[in-house]
């Protein structure tokens, strides 16, 4: 029975591989261009590839292709690069991010819970520790970050991108922060206060209740006293943008739904999941993500699918900055 399921997949795997590698990239209409973008950034959460099935590495070799065809300057992946945290496929997600987004085009990575609280189903029985080390290496290896810690900050043309990685012991899908990550997001967000630029938080699991995450994913969002902490330091400061994923919720414009929503004077926005099923809130197909425009002024989110390779309508958020 499990040779047929293993056959079964291989094969539907195949059969998207073939797919994905000849879709068109003239699909869609093209975006407005606003002018006055001084940074642009590819977003994308939840690729969820899997070093044994080649549709989803095709899949994300599509992703990064699309992207770069919009000429970003920097492309982010908010987590969940893997399905379960194996480390050879942990290696094999960095080996194509390395491969296909050029030198001159900044890469922000995180991870997430199937990277790390997830590595313990795969081989070897892995405790998160260990997964999130072997984070650390591959993000060290493959893109030259010269981390110490599971928390850093990138920036993309000046502008920060500041990363926290669960730090937890052995939970599965309920991220923990350091003290120590916690003062590192305060001393960052202290650190760009002058300058004016908004600044970018990237957490994989979303804070709790941001997102409406128990009106379709109780206790979906991260756990306290982590959430509360993290949205305190984020309201002590102006035009700060949290980007997440992990719900899988695809997009939705309701209330009690929402993709992005101000709480407080933040930006919250939770991406869908590129690869796998999303919930059917709203809008719910595979290969959504956004792409992000800074300007002076404002932060443009437009939706995209990466798939398809066109925009989506109605999911369009543009942000005043104060």
């Amino acid at each position: 029975m499990n040779n047929v399921k293993i056959l079964l997949q291989r094969f539907v795997s195949a059969v998207l591989a073939f797919f994905l590698a000849f879709l068109p990239f003239a699909n869609g209409k093209k975006p407005k261009d606003p002018g006055d973008a001084v940074c642009k950034v590819a977003i994308v959460s939840d690729v969820h590839i899997d070093r044994r099935l080649p549709a989803g590495q095709l899949a994300l070799q599509n992703c990064y292709k699309d992207m770069l065809s919009l000429s970003p300057d920097g492309i982010a992946v908010l987590g969940d690069l893997t399905n379960y945290g194996d480390k050879a496929t942990l290696e094999r997600f960095f080996e194509i991010t390395r491969d296909t987004i050029p030198a001159d085009v900044g890469t922000v990575v995180i991870a997430g819970n199937h990277d790390i609280g997830h590595a313990k189903e795969a081989d070897g029985e892995r405790m998160n520790p260990e997964a999130l080390a072997d984070f650390v290496d591959c993000c060290n290896r493959y893109l030259d970050y010269g981390l110490e810690h599971p928390y850093y900050t990138i920036e993309v043309n000046g502008y920060p991108f500041i990363c926290l990685n669960d730090e937890s012991a052995d939970n599965w899908d309920r991220p923990e922060y350091s003290d120590d990550a916690l003062r590192f997001l305060e001393d960052e967000l202290t650190k760009y206060d002058g300058s004016g630029k908004p600044v970018f938080v990237l957490l994989h699991v979303p804070l709790a209740g941001v997102h409406g995450e128990e009106n379709f994913y109780p206790d979906g969002g991260t756990e306290e006293p982590w959430s509360s902490r993290i949205q305190t330091a984020l309201e002590a400061h102006k035009n700060v943008f949290c980007l997440s994923g992990h719900l899988h919720k695809g997009l939705s414009n309701k209330i009690d739904t929402p993709t992005y929503t101000c709480v407080n004077g933040v930006h919250y926005l939770n991406l869908p999941s590129y690869l796998m099923p999303n919930w059917p809130v709203d809008y719910a197909v595979n290969g959504l993500g956004f792409f992000m425009e800074i300007s002076e002024s404002a932060v443009l989110f437009r939706c995209r699918n990466y798939y398809m390779h066109n925009w989506v309508d109605n999911f369009d958020y543009l942000c005043k900055l104060v």
